[in-house]
């Protein structure tokens, strides 16, 4: 029998571990929160649980240019299954297009939304993704309309990539750049 509150799901590096115990303030969690027809994520820090329902103060993201693509047909199979079932693992080709953020900070229900522990390496990333304005300068390279703008946008991004001081986010990067072979 599964309980969410006294089991934890998280990713240990080496792949997503199961464990005993409960999630608390000041744990990390990546939530998965139901928004319109698809997915929205929130990343965030947990201020304080209550039973099922813990209240988390972060951000949110709202993947839009994965939705566009999708809903255009121009994305299929693995696109659109990340859409439909993000983890942090594949949360990457979310944030690879447009995104809307804000912050974030009201109560969720572990029995509604899947609730996952992340360590602080992995939010850290994934703030810094939001924080750095990376997903625009993806999109401004992965769309753009001429070869010159392509260059440009290009340029951009390696620049803001080579100026970079955390060195978690600056690997990232670099590994999400080689595969998708703007490097």
């Amino acid at each position: 029998m599964w309980d969410s509150e006294n089991y934890i799901i998280y990713y240990s590096g080496s792949g997503w571990m199961f464990g005993r115990g409960r999630k608390k303030p000041g744990d990390y969690v990546f939530v998965v929160h139901k928004d319109q027809n698809y997915n929205k994520l929130v990343i965030g820090r947990i201020e304080s649980v209550n039973g099922n329902r813990i209240q988390v103060r972060g951000f949110y993201i709202r993947p839009t240019g994965l939705i566009q693509r999708v809903e255009s047909g121009y994305a299929m199979g693995r696109p659109k299954e990340v859409l439909e079932n993000p983890d942090p693992n594949n949360c990457i080709f979310m944030l690879i297009d447009r995104v809307e953020t804000g912050n974030f900070n009201e109560e969720v229900d572990q029995g509604t939304n899947k609730t996952i522990w992340i360590n602080e390496k992995r939010f850290f990333v994934l703030d810094g993704w939001i924080r750095e304005n990376l997903p625009d300068m993806f999109a401004d390279v992965l769309r753009a309309n001429t070869e010159e703008e392509r260059m440009h946008a290009r340029t951009t991004l390696l620049e803001k990539m080579n100026s970079l001081y955390e060195k978690d986010l600056k690997d990232h990067l670099y590994a999400v750049v080689r595969s998708t072979k703007i490097l």
